[in-house]
């Protein structure tokens, strides 16, 4: 037996022409659907119903469902006669239908029900029923909003009007754009019935109100302004003024309308609204907008040279080539954080994250990291176009498995200016302390400072951006003293003097897009150019305590990077990204470069046979990661 699938998506909205013109404003509100009218194994007569039902045969719906209203499906099947019915414009029976279904054993489910239920009552006239159907149905977190608006135009309907307030100032508190405009209606409404005066301004607003439902942005924008010039403490004309003007793209406009009206009078979920917007319309810290996030991943993938770890390269002491490097590693994070508004120009975010990562080969098995990480971060809108920032916060790395131990940790202090120019470009330049310290007696050569200088060009397109920086780096850690036997018949004692200090000058770019509902994608290059402090060498130690310091050299290294990211989101909570890295040095430091004849001499040796590490590298990364977030 061939099994259609079972129609997903049904919504029960009466036709506005058969609607009393507050009917009208409930249909157009009516955003519940009936998330499954059947289970996937319907049968054949009940698929066709639905089939019929989506290309709108409401007749040959009814009449296929009502032949399928039998056990196992006979819920289902009662519960798309109702929708037929409704749809057809006989409410009534629709109502009928829809209580029987409600008794059958696979009954639907029951927000969705109430929800349905309310709009037959209301088209039916029963407007206390229907309010009560729709508080019912605001059990589901998705329904309730709506469900909340429909309550309150059926209790306004009632002439309950006191409920209908309570109803709409209940959808106000973190309603969407449109809602917000569907609570206003609601409240001009209530004004109206009230019998309060009607104002110019008033007016006004109101012919601003339907332009901006009917999707007439600028001339929308034309009323509310106008209603803002008969009243010049309306905060609340002057908000919907800038939502017209974000509504057509003039952004800048938009920010100065709304900012205006944050400096009127409005009630609280009036500025709350405008905050919001404010949110959109910003750059920075303030753009996400205040909120808690957790969020949780795991990940798996591939690193081609795990002894370059990033935290400080620790492939030394003449590592051979033949070494094995490569392995593949798991990977687990978790997250909290914070952002908060603490006042219209003062915003912050709270952060901690820790990431375990472990890799699977035995003899790389130690390179295994941990890390955790904790910062608190300030901004300051000083200006229209100028943004303050200051941060605060510490790194603490750990190594290895079942020798696991302390790496690095690390306290930093990052502040930064930015110019938001226009609406498409900000210059942004940030200072950066950190004070690090190894953890262990055998990574003392980590402790040390290192300062940050970078400036950056960002160019914001409409769902793109581009950022181009260039940064200094001082990093001036400690220096690494490395015992080695390798190639000693001598009986002197031999250790490589490996200095970690480094000063660099980078270049870099990134971009990110979103591509489509679904899709992100990012892209990362750096190029940079490390100077070292001081010079490695070879220090020799004859038999009579005689030193001495053979091929020194000054390591210079040139690293390019390149990163790439594809992000897929699964649900509202659920994304998969998946990452490639590369990583690139080039070193004149590297055993297995090849000297020239004569050059491995006495007194110096200076001779690649003698380098410490091999410069000369590269590794990739391939990692697929799964993530969650509340």
């Amino acid at each position: 037996m061939t099994v259609v699938p079972a129609l997903a998506l049904v919504a029960l909205v009466a036709t506005t022409d058969t609607l009393a013109p507050a009917q009208q404003k409930l249909a157009r509100n009516e955003v519940a659907e009936a998330k499954r009218v059947a289970q996937a194994d319907t049968t054949d007569i009940l698929a066709s119903a639905q089939e019929a039902f989506a290309r709108g045969d409401y007749a040959q719906a009814e009449q296929l469902a009502q032949e399928a209203a039998r056990p196992p499906r006979l819920g289902a099947a009662l519960y798309l006669v109702g929708l037929s019915r409704f749809r057809a414009g006989r409410p009534a029976e629709a109502l009928e239908a829809l209580d029987a279904a409600g008794l059958a054993e696979d009954a639907p489910e029951p927000a969705l029900w109430n929800f349905n239920r309310g709009a037959c009552l209301y088209a039916l006239g029963r407007f206390e029923e229907a309010e009560q159907a729709f508080a019912a149905a605001a059990s589901d977190a998705t329904l309730a909003r709506v469900a909340w608006l429909n309550a309150g135009f059926a209790a306004l309907d009632a002439g309950a009007l006191e409920r209908a307030a309570t109803w709409a100032d209940r959808a106000a508190s973190d309603a969407s754009e449109n809602e917000a405009l569907q609570v206003e209606e609601l409240r001009a409404l209530i004004t109206q019935a009230r019998g309060q005066p009607v104002s110019n301004s008033d007016a006004s607003y109101r012919e601003g109100l339907a332009a901006f439902d009917a999707g007439r942005f600028d001339e929308a924008r034309a009323c509310f302004l106008r209603a803002a010039e008969q009243d010049p403490s309306s905060g609340r004309a002057r908000l919907m003024a800038g939502a017209s003007a974000w509504r057509t793209g003039d952004r800048a406009v938009a920010r100065e309308d709304v900012t205006e009206a944050v400096s009127l009078p409005l009630d609280t979920a009036d500025r709350h609204t405008a905050h919001q917007y404010l949110d959109r319309l910003s750059f920075g810290l303030r753009a996400s907008g205040p909120g808690l996030r957790l969020y949780a991943t795991a990940a798996g993938g591939f690193d081609s040279n795990v002894l370059q770890v990033g935290v400080a390269p620790r492939d030394v002491s003449g590592a051979s080539s033949e070494v094995e490097t490569a392995s593949a590693f798991g990977e687990a994070g978790v997250g909290l954080a914070a952002r908060l508004r603490l006042s219209d120009t003062l915003f912050a975010y709270l952060s901690y994250s820790g990431n375990q990562r472990i890799y699977t080969l035995e003899s790389v098995r130690d390179y295994s990291l941990q890390l955790h990480r904790a910062a608190a971060t300030f901004e300051w809108e000083a200006a229209r176009h100028l943004r303050v920032g200051l941060s605060g916060g510490g790194d603490v790395f750990f190594t290895g498995l079942a020798d696991f131990r302390g790496l690095q940790a690390s306290v930093n202090g990052w502040g930064w200016l930015a110019v938001d120019e226009s609406e498409h470009t900000s210059t942004r330049l940030d200072l950066t302390y950190a004070r690090k310290s190894g953890l262990a007696s055998e990574f003392d050569y980590l402790t040390g400072p290192r300062f940050d200088a970078t400036l950056s060009q960002e160019l914001r397109l409409k769902s793109q951006s581009v950022t181009a920086w260039y940064r200094y780096r001082e990093d001036r850690i400690g220096t690494l003293v490395q015992e080695t036997t390798a190639d000693n018949t001598t009986g002197a004692a031999r250790a490589y003097v490996i200095p970690f200090g480094w000063t660099g000058h980078a270049v870099g770019a990134s971009a990110r897009g979103v591509l489509g509902p679904v899709f992100d994608a990012s892209l990362d290059a750096e190029l940079e150019r490390r100077n070292y402090l001081e010079d490695s060498s070879l220090r020799v130690t004859s038999v009579d305590g005689t030193e001495q310091e053979w091929n020194p050299r000054r390591r210079r290294d040139w690293r390019f990077t390149l990163g790439t990211a594809v992000s897929a989101r699964l649900s509202r909570w659920m994304q998969v990204t998946a990452r490639y890295e590369l990583l690139v040095n080039r070193s004149n430091v590297d055993t297995r470069l090849e000297d020239e004849p004569g050059t491995c001499t006495a007194p110096d040796y200076v001779c690649h046979v003698y380098d410490y590490t091999n410069g000369n590298y590269e590794k990739h990364v391939l990692t697929l990661e799964l993530g969650a977030s509340w």
